[in-house]
């Protein structure tokens, strides 16, 4: 038995020699209750090598079916690179994630393995940068199946959106962001669908449509969507101020022509109150342009 895990184990064990001795650091249980720690070397999605000593020579061979439970440990270049991510430091981070994707291709075939995590973000990375090519060909090689958590896996499918706001396919955006309106998606989730369908209406000439989306996009869940809330602030503010009726308030203000009641007059006071909102609470690093900024008068006191 032992030769024949050996055999099965051996294309992987290739990939460990290049990796230098990469090993993951894992908790294992097996269904007697019994549990330990150990370091493994090579993984197919059978099969595992693992060592109980970090610096050990020797190893096991074991069925995956004969665990419980594999539990690995987040290793420090991964947990560095997820710190750089959740401190908006996307750059830094894909470097991060890439170079451990690199060194962790010896455990690919697990469940939720570090390597596959990695690749994942690093796509995450590519998507909030706006590197759309550099996406579409990381996706292409991606490697799903080892993924098991929902949201990372709905997020996989929400590429495809991104990848026609990439080729500016304005027509398919709006038809592909739409197909998940009735969906019951996470906030941050709906922020993206409903920015890039703002986007796609905008630039086919349905401002109001747009400015629906963008409201969603900036209420859907401003916490974990900061860079989506912005510019979705940001390009309603553009819209708004595109206006003729929210010009012809300005111009009418405080005069004789000014109408309360007017379309104009009521979209002038929304641009306020948003322009009003994203000097407070959603500006990250982009300030208000001049334009938007002068909607400021109009706030309601």
């Amino acid at each position: 038995m032992k030769k024949l895990l050996t055999l099965l184990l051996a294309p992987v064990l290739c990939s460990f020699a290049i990796a230098q001795e990469f090993q993951a650091e894992a908790y294992l249980s097996k269904p007697n209750g019994e549990n330990f720690q150990a370091w493994i070397i090579a993984a197919t999605k059978t099969q595992i090598r693992y060592k109980v000593s970090k610096v050990s020579t020797e190893f096991n061979d074991g069925k995956i079916v004969d665990f419980s439970t594999i539990h690995l440990i987040d290793p420090p270049e991964y947990t560095a690179a997820l710190d750089l991510f959740e401190g908006r430091k996307y750059k830094e981070a894909q470097e991060k994630f890439a170079a451990y994707k690199a060194i962790s291709k010896p455990i690919a075939a697990l469940a939720d393995n570090h390597h596959t995590l990695s690749a994942y973000y690093e796509m995450e990375c590519m998507r909030i940068l706006g590197d759309y090519e550099g996406l579409r060909k990381a996706l292409g090689s991606f490697l799903k199946e080892p993924l098991t958590r929902d949201y990372q896996l709905r997020q996989l499918d929400l590429y495809v959106m991104w990848d026609a706001l990439g080729e500016k396919a304005w027509d398919r955006l709006v038809i592909i962001a739409s197909q998940r309106d009735a969906e019951n998606l996470p906030g941050d989730q709906r922020a993206q669908v409903a920015f890039c369908k703002g986007l796609a209406l905008e630039n086919l000439n349905r401002p109001a449509e747009a400015l629906i989306e963008y409201g969603i996009a900036v209420t859907a869940d401003s916490g974990a969507s900061e860079l989506i809330t912005e510019q979705a602030a940001l390009n309603a503010l553009g819209i708004y101020f595109k206006d003729e009726a929210v010009q012809t308030a300005i111009r009418n203000w405080g005069t004789e022509d000014e109408n309360k009641n007017s379309p104009g007059y009521t979209r002038l006071l929304e641009a306020a109150a948003l322009a009003d909102l994203y000097q407070k609470y959603l500006s990250i690093d982009k300030p208000l342009s001049a334009d938007a900024k002068g909607f400021l008068k109009y706030v309601e006191k």
